[in-house]
């Protein structure tokens, strides 16, 4: 009797048919590695979301200062003779604008201003906490107060200044904060203002007034 071609041989006793437990149990393994694979892929759209936003929606971009305005109160000139002696005491009220271009808020905590005369220290003031929205703006005001003893030790240099019409001093303004994004993502920042303002004499008006900024995150 010849064997039919291409019929299928008979499984041997080293080789049983698969039980149906064990079917179920590579069912089972095939659809958790499936399962693994979907979490990993998401995980990594995930990934590549956050990165895209922290590129574009949630970057930090720089607070900006603006000097809006510069009055001067409280004069009190005094020039001494014969010594020739010059004595100053002003009020420098200054209006100064931050803008927040962020789409998150930005929480600045105490700023300073420093007031120089010749790169000389000769007063300061506080720039009190505050909070700017998302692309938002606020009015700072800061009182500089002349200190008249420390400007006293300039008194030559401040006599002339006053002979030629014009006394110019530098402020710098320093205010630190951080922006934060969904309430955990933060950044910190310092923004920075140089301005140099021309007082003129005898008026004691102010003339004159450059800034220059300066942000680090």
């Amino acid at each position: 009797m010849t064997e039919s071609v291409g019929s299928a041989a008979p499984l041997g006793p080293n080789h049983p048919p698969p039980s149906p437990a064990n079917i179920k149990r590579r069912r089972r393994r095939r659809r958790l590695l499936g399962c693994l694979l979907l979490l990993l892929l998401l995980l990594l759209l995930l990934a590549a979301a956050v990165l895209v936003l922290a590129l574009t929606l949630f970057r930090a971009r720089d607070p900006r200062i603006q000097l809006v305005s510069a009055t001067i109160t409280g004069v009190a000139p005094r020039l001494t003779l014969p010594a020739l002696r010059l004595s100053l005491n002003v009020t420098l009220d200054l209006d100064i604008l931050v803008y927040n271009p962020n789409r998150a808020s930005f929480s600045h905590g105490n700023g300073t201003t420093l007031l120089l005369y010749r790169g000389e220290h000769v007063g300061d003031a506080d720039v009190l906490p505050g909070r700017i929205p998302a692309r938002g703006m606020a009015h700072v005001a800061v009182a500089l107060t002349v200190d008249g003893g420390r400007l006293a030790a300039e008194g030559g240099s401040l006599v002339a200044d006053a002979l030629a019409g014009e006394i110019g001093f530098d402020s710098q303004t320093r205010i630190p904060g951080r922006v934060k994004f969904l309430g955990f993502i933060r950044h910190h920042a310092v923004a920075e203002s140089y301005c140099h303002f021309g007082i003129g004499f005898p008026d004691l008006r102010v003339r004159r007034q450059e800034c220059k900024q300066r942000t680090k995150l």
